[in-house]
């Protein structure tokens, strides 16, 4: 795996902090590099940083995964994907709801562009390589005998009543199978 070409240094914090160091160190990169195009991918911090200092300095920006909604304000992506997706000029869609949802929103279709997902493309490209991983043995499971969680949404880790029922529900289906839990820091504003 090669290193990036550029390594912003910004680590975590809260949405409105990571977001504006992403925006201060992308300012520097994008003025010293004057791109023809600025391609941002899905709907976190970064996307929505690079869109903001993409559009300000007049750079024309291309949204892979555009369209894609929630209709949930409340989820920091919604409003990253929205945001963007009003920025851009270049549309991506993944998937048919999502050129509905932009259609609806009164995006141009000279914008739009059905491209599939990248993330399909991705796992099909990396299949062989999962495949001959030794995870299983090394956690000690068996194939279709365990499930796996995620969590990462705010609505669903920074409730304590909301993070206290999905719990109990992980704790029943843990008690007829292993629970793979691989976790990654959750920082809430």
């Amino acid at each position: 795996m090669h290193p990036p070409d550029v390594y912003l240094g910004v680590g975590s914090g809260s949405h409105a902090v990571q977001t504006a160091n992403i925006m201060v160190e992308l300012e520097k990169v994008f003025t010293e590099e004057k791109p023809d195009l600025i391609i941002v991918f899905g709907d976190v911090n970064s996307t929505l940083a690079a869109s903001i200092v993409a559009a300000k300095l007049c750079f024309p920006i291309a949204h892979v995964e555009a369209g894609l909604r929630s209709y949930d304000n409340t989820m920091p992506e919604e409003i990253n994907r929205i945001v963007t997706d009003r920025l851009s000029e270049f549309l991506f869609v993944t998937e048919r709801s999502a050129l509905h949802n932009l259609r609806s929103e009164g995006a141009d279709s000279a914008r739009i562009f059905f491209t599939g997902n990248i993330m399909i493309d991705s796992l099909v490209s990396n299949l062989e390589v999962a495949q001959r991983s030794d995870i299983l043995t090394r956690l000690s499971l068996s194939p279709n005998e365990y499930s796996t969680l995620t969590l990462h949404r705010p609505s669903n880790v920074d409730d304590k009543g909301v993070l206290t029922a999905l719990l109990n529900v992980i704790s029943k289906i843990g008690s007829k199978m292993p629970v793979v839990f691989p976790c990654h820091p959750s920082i809430s504003s």
